[in-house]
């Protein structure tokens, strides 16, 4: 049974569905999309109506490959899931309560992307959570960066190829 491509902003959606302190759905719209870290600097207009915790798919199309170090080429891709709650930036206590809040759904994110099977081949341990802020009008939260293993198909495919 062949199994189905990673999708990052499928996978985002459905851990924004699922989480409770996310809890997106269609008509209370919580989950968002980026292409790069850079692309949130356009977030303003986009979460203006949003309150509570957002979870944002970050996708860059980062990849590093190289040997590794047995017999293949090994392909890293590098995806990232920002956790953020919008607070009141003339209290710094709502920034530290929202970030602690963030943080704590951030630690279930990374639990269940270790407990999925489907990702239990090709997910490495090592992930990186760091601080963000702010994004839009005011949201602060965490970002939780994780990496995918693949072993890709080097062989030529003449169909994309002039002669």
């Amino acid at each position: 049974m062949e199994t189905k491509p990673y999708d990052h902003f499928e996978y985002g959606e459905a851990l924004a569905r699922r989480l409770k302190p996310v809890n997106h759905t269609d008509r209370r719209p919580r989950f968002f999309t980026a292409f790069g870290l850079e692309d949130l600097y356009n977030f303003e207009d986009r979460m203006s109506r949003v309150d509570g915790m957002v979870l944002i798919a970050v996708d860059g199309q980062e990849m590093e490959s190289g040997w590794n170090r047995a017999d293949c080429l090994q392909d890293v891709w590098t995806y990232s899931f920002i956790l953020a709650e919008n607070t009141r930036r003339d209290r710094p206590d709502t920034i530290d309560r929202a970030v602690a809040r963030c943080r704590e759904a951030a630690m279930q994110v990374r639990a269940h992307l270790l407990n999925d099977p489907q990702l239990a081949y090709t997910l490495n341990r090592e992930m990186e959570l760091n601080g963000i802020g702010p994004i839009g009008d005011g949201f602060y939260g965490v970002v939780l960066t994780f990496r995918l293993e693949e072993y890709p198909d080097q062989a030529i495919h003449p169909e994309l190829w002039n002669e």
